[in-house]
């Protein structure tokens, strides 16, 4: 089988596209005529003016015909065009940066199709139909891209008509953000549980199954099981089986005003198929990225994530709460996939108070995160903002927190104050590359 071709956007950034002949041609799609089917019909049409003049009948005759044959090639081969069915395929529900992404064009008649890829790509890969293509994409910038419509060849056999005509409709392929491999930080994950994170709580079998143990100075009378103790004639007591709850809190900084600072923060287009782009920048594409890897990370291991904004609205819509292996992994494959909608958010009214760097309902949250790992990513933080953050490591004891600056020697003093926590603190340079990230943790 052959390999399907791949297209790559970074190996097309000096490609243009054009569009041929003026745009009233391409509305109405008279830009299909050739130089030969315009000779053809303006040759009619001057026949026609000609034996108007003259009075020749042969003339008109001969005009009318070959204005005639002209315009019945076009409308023929317009027609053509519109019975032509096309079908294409992304074979993974979504695609994600950096990483191959195959699609299959298929169209079961006989015509010549001409993929359109999105605009960084460059020419797209043809079809001889009935038949069907496999080509792979690499996305190099997340959201939601369009695909097609694709571009019918067409032409007729007197050569007057010959060009490309749009079949179908634009698909929107979401593209999630980039997952980097995080082996520079080695203190990620080191407080979470040994092996795979489990999911059993507390016992609920039934009363005469459960496991029973002796009683010990300290054990609540409710935890007295009367049966056993009738039958082995001393105090017994059911067992519970405390497991610690594979449960995680991701917190990532959203506030528009933390990631697009000054000059140094390269503002970047999201695409969001036919709709207006979402205003990032480096920054912030970067702590997206950096969420989802970690999120990754976190999932492989057994942990359900909470997504949180610093106000504590949930980051993916419908989130509950079920401590399950395949919950786990579907609740970071749903934060994976909102990434590719997920932008800046200008700051709420009040919030720029040097107090309000989190909002009450996530430090409620956090408060209650007192044993379970949280994550942190901010954009932007001050000294006042980062004594009122230090204040909850009393309470909130593993937590990895990491600020990604634009200009990482201004913050030595909110380092320092924040290395008194016990907390795992990164500070990255925003602005580069995570897979070369520098910093100090």
């Amino acid at each position: 089988m052959d390999k399907p071709q791949r297209f790559d956007s970074r190996n097309a950034l000096s490609w243009t596209r054009s569009e041929p002949g003026p745009e009233a041609l391409r509305r109405w799609h008279l830009d299909l005529f050739t130089p030969r089917g315009w000779y053809t019909l303006g040759a009619g049409a001057g026949l026609i003016a000609l034996a108007y003049v003259l009075g020749r009948h042969e003339l008109m005759a001969l005009g009318v015909g070959l204005a005639a044959l002209a315009i019945a090639s076009w409308l023929l081969v317009l027609r053509a065009r519109r019975t032509t069915s096309l079908r294409r395929a992304l074979h993974s529900p979504a695609a994600t940066v950096a990483e191959p992404a195959l699609v299959t064009l298929e169209c079961p008649d006989e015509v010549r199709i001409r993929e359109t890829l999105p605009e960084e790509f460059g020419p797209g890969p043809e079809l001889e139909g009935p038949g069907a293509v496999d080509y792979e994409l690499v996305f190099r910038s997340r959201g939601v891209h369009l695909l097609g419509p694709a571009r019918q060849v067409i032409s007729d056999p007197l050569g007057l008509i010959r060009g490309m005509v749009s079949i179908g409709q634009p698909q929107p392929v979401p593209v999630r953000a980039q997952i980097h491999p995080l082996a520079r930080f080695a203190s990620l994950g080191e407080r979470m549980l040994t092996g795979d994170a489990r999911f059993s709580r507390s016992t609920t079998a039934d009363y005469y199954d459960v496991a029973t143990r002796d009683y010990q100075q300290g054990d609540s009378i409710r935890q007295v099981h009367w049966k056993a103790t009738a039958r082995h004639g001393k105090l017994m007591v059911r067992q519970e089986n405390h497991v610690a709850t594979a449960q995680a809190l991701m917190v990532l900084d959203r506030t528009a005003e933390h990631w697009q600072s000054g000059g140094a923060d390269l503002r970047i287009g999201i695409p969001q198929g036919l709709g207006p782009e979402l205003s990032s920048s480096r920054r912030f594409e970067n702590a997206l990225s950096l969420a989802c890897s970690i999120g990754q990370r976190y999932a492989d291991s057994g942990y359900q994530l909470l997504f949180r904004d610093l106000d504590g609205s949930p980051l993916v819509g419908g989130e509950s709460l079920r401590l399950s292996e395949h919950a786990a992994r579907c609740s970071f494959e749903d934060f994976h996939l909102a990434s590719a909608e997920l932008g800046p958010l200008p700051a709420a009214p009040g919030q720029h108070q040097a107090q309000d760097l989190i909002g009450a309902n996530l430090h409620r949250e956090l408060l209650s995160m007192r044993e379970e790992p949280v994550i942190m990513i901010l954009g932007q933080v001050s000294l006042d903002q980062a004594a009122a953050l230090a204040a909850l490591s009393r309470t909130v004891r593993h937590v990895e927190l990491f600020l990604l600056a634009a200009h990482p020697e201004r913050y030595a003093q909110v380092q320092q104050l924040m290395a008194r926590t016990g907390w795992n603190i990164h500070l990255l340079h925003g602005n580069g590359s995570l897979d070369d990230a520098r910093g100090v943790s």
